[in-house]
């Protein structure tokens, strides 16, 4: 065996500290008398701390010495913290776990100056997991057990710390290159931090939801659907050897990286949804703790998402959990209204705002036909109103008169089936004046999305609801429609047009969507005249997917 600056090295290549018997003390060693200097017995114990090889045994009876003497590890002696911090302790045994654990809340207690290395580096446990694992080890998950229980206790016992937790878990938080298991996993480990830091769910979820919405603005649906042609493609010329379960695997998972990265990061929050909003049998819903849930998801959307342009997955958060008890859909809709009639909200947010509504109203199955009839008044009483108090004004600076009228047509074209199968259904849609909005000086059909148009003015027209056929002419012919596709920037002038609730594409997560999503059902046409139909025939697959710029938007742009 051969002795080294302190060190034993034997032939199985565990590292021993050469001590004398009556100095088995790692504080005596470190500070006493001998022939070597101060600086050679201080990097011997850290040589032997950084050594993963070191004999266990030893390094718990230093760790249980230290907390006894926490005093010792000041500035002079800061590289020991720091080497103890950088240890593997979290794979070690209970007993080794525990000792740590203690002298850890030891030291943050006697030298808070500590604190905030110690919660850095308790973080980066959440992000260790081996980056092609798809599926987490039972050793793996109790290494984050340990992890949260001694930062649950270090923010227990210094309540001040909380904050500091949370900037630490923001600033910790990987880049959306990473590995897409490593986002995951960061996640669902500050989803944990919720259930014992509950005052600082808030802020956590609104951490969440920004980094995902920056990954959910470059998987515009082209891009989505470009790599899905391709991955189909390589599957037909070249894979067809894969054994069936690979092969399924793989069809799973979407073939965009960053859409993959998405998809099981939404399929994650999702279930934390439905975890917070129900009891443990997961049958009854617990309506405080959803109320809870959804006046904090609200928020951030009106913080982040809402402003947010080209956004196509982020916001069907708000979609399923309003989908969990009418008030909350009434409460959503309710909020989206207020932003649309306020005039001291920027246009352009109360245009989206307006996008949204008639995107809701659309596409869920769960807001009934009384809500929806509910909506359709205040929207048609408001945009009558408008009419009668901006008839001589410029048409171009009506972007919110404008927003309206298309979410009314389009909601009309969506779901005129129900509206008409109401009793006196025909009398009460021939009430809501469809004529006198589109005839009106400010022109709405010139600035409506060219599909919603198209539905609209059939739709209306086989059901002896209005007759528009004779302005989108005049609008053709005079080519407004045309200058109304160029950028206007004129102040309140119509924003680009998108639809929020367009058809939901990420495979793992979809179906958390689907048993509450409609799709577009075309209303059957009446016998009209063969020419004027082929003209003005309405394309149902362009309608029902709509070919909307929030899903070809490929850059994050917040309107303020």
């Amino acid at each position: 065996m051969a002795v080294k600056d302190g060190i034993s090295l034997s032939n199985t290549h565990q590292v021993k500290f050469d001590l004398p018997i009556e100095r088995e003390s790692i504080v005596q060693y470190i500070e006493g008398d001998g022939e070597s200097s101060y600086a050679m017995r201080l990097n011997s114990v850290l040589r032997i701390l950084a050594n993963n090889d070191s004999e266990d045994s030893i390094i718990l009876k230093w760790i249980s010495e230290l907390r006894d003497n926490i005093l010792f590890l000041n500035k002079k002696n800061e590289a020991v913290i720091f080497a103890l911090l950088k240890m593997e302790w979290y794979n070690k045994d209970d007993s080794f776990v525990k000792l740590y654990q203690e002298l850890i809340l030891n030291l943050v207690t006697a030298h808070p100056v500590y604190l905030k290395p110690v919660l850095y580096f308790i973080i980066s446990v959440f992000v260790k997991v081996g980056a092609d694992k798809k599926v987490v080890t039972d050793e793996e998950r109790k290494m984050w057990q340990h992890a949260h229980y001694l930062c649950k206790s270090i923010t227990e016992l210094i309540p001040l710390s909380q904050h500091m937790f949370y900037v630490a878990l923001v600033e910790k938080f990987p880049y959306m290159n990473k590995p897409s298991c490593v986002l995951l996993h960061y996640v669902e480990n500050m989803l944990t931090v919720c259930s014992y830091l509950s005052n600082k769910r808030y802020l956590i979820l609104e951490c969440i939801i920004e980094k995902v919405i920056q990954i959910d603005v470059l998987c515009s649906k082209d891009t989505i659907e470009q790599f899905e042609m391709e991955k189909e493609e390589s599957l037909l010329m070249g894979e067809k050897l894969e054994d069936e379960s690979n092969s399924e695997e793989k069809m799973d998972q979407m073939a965009f990286p960053l859409a993959h990265t998405l998809d099981i990061i939404m399929n994650c929050l999702f279930t934390y949804i439905k975890q917070e909003c129900f009891l443990r049998e997961m049958e009854n819903l617990n309506w405080e703790s959803t109320k809870k849930v959804y006046k904090e998801l609200l928020t951030i959307f009106d913080k982040i998402i809402l402003p947010t342009q080209g956004s196509c997955h982020v916001q069907y958060l708000l979609f399923y959990i309003c989908g969990l008890k009418q008030e909350l859909s009434i409460g959503f809709l309710d909020f989206l209204w207020k932003k649309v009639q306020n005039p001291n909200v920027a246009p352009v947010l109360r245009q989206i705002s307006a996008f949204y509504i008639g995107s809701f109203l659309s596409r869920t199955k769960y807001v009934n036909i009384s809500i929806l009839t509910g909506c359709l008044d205040l929207m048609c009483n408001w945009i009558h109103r408008y009419i009668e108090a901006h008839t001589f004004q410029d048409v171009e600076v009506h972007g919110t008169f404008h927003s309206v009228c298309q979410t009314v047509f389009y909601v009309f074209s969506f779901r005129n089936k129900e509206l008409l199968e109401m009793k006196e259904g025909h009398k009460y849609l021939q009430g809501l004046n469809f004529d006198r909005m589109v005839a009106c000086r400010l022109n709405p059909l010139r600035f409506c999305d060219w599909n919603v148009v198209q539905n609209f003015a059939s739709i209306a027209r086989n059901n002896q609801i209005a007759y528009v056929y004779p302005v989108i002419e005049k609008n053709t012919r005079n080519l407004f429609y045309l200058q109304s596709n160029t950028q206007e920037h004129c102040a309140g002038a119509m924003i680009p047009i998108f639809f929020p609730f367009d058809p939901y594409i990420l495979k793992r997560s979809k179906h958390w969507i689907d048993s509450q999503y409609r799709i577009y059902n075309h209303a059957s046409k009446d016998d009209t005249d063969p020419d004027e139909e082929e003209e003005m025939n309405v394309d149902d697959e362009m309608f029902s997917y709509s070919v909307s710029p929030g899903f070809r938007k490929t850059y994050v742009r917040t309107y303020t």
